[in-house]
């Protein structure tokens, strides 16, 4: 053992990772993470060759013989073509195979380790100081596995990724490591639709952001809800397929709780005579005005500054409410005129998250959550009453019927099986469960509990029923009226305060500083534009005048200077260019010819030319839509 290298070791990883693995004592360390009855302790050993193996539980970690070998042997059955590739290991043992993996060009090496001891031993045998500085070896382990992954391979989107599970490691104790590919499937799982997403509606988001504005102005900010239902319940009710099912104890406990409902159940609830007292809207889709379409209670809006702006036009629907903030820079055109924080809710990809993170943000003194089947229920796709299915009333025909449509929706995505709270089996895909995952994530710091009649089980948070938390007696419940009753007047008051949180003035000057910032801003684009696209030009048809060619190449410099001192405007700009950004970094969409791929000094121009291309495309439209929502203020 190797004391030397163990400290050059952990001088090249991050401080806190360093520390994890240095005060990691063998023995509680590999019991509590395995077995908290056992008290598992080991001792390496001189393998025939000489070099340390180990033996855990009957297991042979390495090769009694010639670990090294045995590792040489394995590494050479691994694909590499010489191209950049990543190697994900599910545990590496002692570390034998790594410097075979080291030594070749072009690849980066992730090792996800659920069990220090193994990493400090491996320390102690190899010097892996430089590829851990260097970044060509990336440990994972400890808390948040996913999102450390997630990081170690942001900007290699384009890199082949080859799963290498150890196998002494594995038949040690497969379900650990068996957790760890399980957990590398999800993040990449989970990157490609939020990359599918964000290259989907990057158009419709900056649009919706920017002819929301007027009506936005006209809003109270989210953060005066912060704290406000303290002591109370809330209920936050989805429009999972069992939501019809809960109707009437929605409708039986209705003066106990607050009832905090997403845009998609709204036509359900209402259907039944329930009212909800706040309506969160989220989807940027031009359907999801529809839910809103017509209602006429007295549910007040939350409301995301991306979220359709179809919504805040209706003749009828809710018209007050409260506005979130929006991690697009598009939001600061807004921000800037209020008298302080409008306040952020923690999004989980669906409304769902959404109105369940807010209800935690308003203080309740608990949070259930009803209609979030995350499956299937029964074969159905949406809850009976939901607008989509309505909607079909006027679609069906001979050749089409709603029950092929609810078919079609079942099969959209590759189904998966999840289990219900008693145990019996629901078909769901994998969108639901990305969503199943981040409830389940956030459950330790959220006072959740599922009220909801069926579906998936949601791990780590209570499955309970209405009249097991909600009481029937009389005094009891006029209690929790009066509670209630005096949070839906707080909130109303909140909306009926005289000075407007927004100055509209200062907007229209920071819409009308903005557009003209723009109109300059484009003449720039243009000649980046005209002058990337000579340049990519005399590559692809080999015709590079050496005097005119290093002229553009300094015009171009120029140009990326002057457009990269705009941060603001490329902020704004930067939104409805996801996937031309994403084909730079990520190499998410394919619009790189094979020509282009192979030819690198092609491949750039190409970036280049792309880059261009799309600024100067959203110059122009979100200098369009920021005028005509001026003219909507004037």
């Amino acid at each position: 053992m190797n004391k030397i290298y163990l400290d050059k070791n952990l001088a090249a990883l991050p401080s806190q990772l360093a520390e994890l693995i240095q005060n990691s004592d063998t023995k509680s360390d590999v019991s509590k993470s395995l077995d908290s009855e056992s008290n598992l302790s080991y001792q390496l050993t001189k393998s025939k060759t000489g070099d340390p193996t180990l033996e855990l539980e009957g297991v042979w970690i390495h090769s009694r013989f010639d670990p090294k070998k045995e590792a040489e042997r394995f590494a050479t059955e691994l694909p590499h073509d010489g191209s950049e590739r990543i190697y994900l290991l599910f545990g590496a043992g002692l570390g034998y195979i790594l410097p075979y993996l080291i030594e070749r060009e072009k690849v980066t090496i992730i090792w996800m380790e659920p069990h220090h001891f193994f990493i400090k031993e491996a320390f102690q045998i190899f010097d892996f100081s430089k590829p851990l500085l260097e970044g060509k070896l990336i440990l994972i382990t400890g808390e948040g596995l996913e999102d450390q992954l997630s990081d170690a391979v942001k900007g290699k989107g384009t890199h082949p990724i080859s799963f290498v599970p150890h196998r002494g490691s594995w038949q040690w104790r497969e379900s650990d490591y068996l957790k760890l590919r399980h957990t590398a499937e999800q993040m990449f799982h989970k990157k490609d639709v939020n990359l599918a997403t964000l290259t989907r509606f990057e158009k419709i988001w900056a649009k919706n952001i920017c002819y929301n504005l007027p009506e936005l102005s006209k809003f109270r900010p989210v953060s005066d809800l912060f704290g406000i239902a303290e002591g109370i319940s809330i209920v936050v009710c989805g429009a999972g397929p069992s939501l019809s099912e809960s109707i009437h104890d929605l409708t039986k406990y209705r003066n106990q709780f607050l009832l905090l409902a997403v845009d998609t159940a709204l036509p359900i609830l209402t259907s039944f005579g329930v009212d909800p007292d706040l309506i969160f809207s989220v989807d940027p889709q031009a359907l999801n005005s529809q839910y809103l379409e017509d209602y006429s209670g007295d549910g007040i809006l939350i409301f995301d500054p991306t979220s359709t702006y179809l919504s805040l036009r209706l003749d009828k629907g809710p018209n007050k409410g409260f506005v979130t903030s929006s991690p697009f820079p598009l939001i600061g055109l807004l921000e800037r005129t209020g008298d302080g924080e409008i306040g952020s809710v923690p999004f989980g990809g669906s409304v769902s998250t959404n109105a369940a993170s807010l209800a935690t943000l308003m203080g309740a003194r608990s949070v259930f959550l009803v209609g979030q089947d995350l499956s299937f229920t029964k074969g159905l796709a949406h809850s009976k009453g939901a607008v989509l299915e309505e909607r079909l009333n006027y679609l069906e025909s001979r050749k089409f019927r709603r029950e092929k449509h609810n078919y079609k929706q079942l099969f959209a995505l590759p189904q998966k099986k999840v289990t219900g709270n008693l145990g019996e089996t629901y078909i769901t895909n994998e969108k639901m469960l990305i969503f199943k995952k981040w409830f389940e994530d956030h459950s330790k710091e959220n006072p959740w509990t599922n009220l909801t009649k069926f579906g998936a089980k949601l791990e780590g948070i209570l499955h309970s029923e209405f009249s097991k938390v909600f009481p029937d007696g009389k005094e009891e419940v006029e209690k929790e009226k009066i509670l209630v009753d005096a949070v839906r007047q707080k909130i109303q008051s909140k909306l009926k305060e005289d000075s407007s949180f927004f100055q509209k003035n200062q907007l229209v000057s920071e819409i009308k500083s903005t557009t003209e910032a723009l109109l300059e801003f484009a003449s720039t684009v243009k000649r980046g534009l005209n002058v990337s696209q000579r340049i990519y030009n005399q590559i692809k048809l080999n015709q590079i005048n050496p005097k005119t060619f290093t002229e553009d190449i300094k015009q171009m410099d120029l140009i990326d200077e002057q457009v990269s001192g705009k941060k603001g405007l490329n902020e704004i700009l930067s939104l409805g260019i996801q996937r031309v950004i994403l084909t730079i970094t990520e190499g998410y969409d394919d619009q790189l010819t094979l020509e282009e791929k192979e030819n690198a000094r092609l491949a750039v121009a190409k970036k280049s030319l792309l880059l261009y291309e799309g600024l100067y495309t959203s110059v122009q439209s979100t200098k369009r839509m920021l005028t005509k929502s001026l003219y909507r203020m004037l």
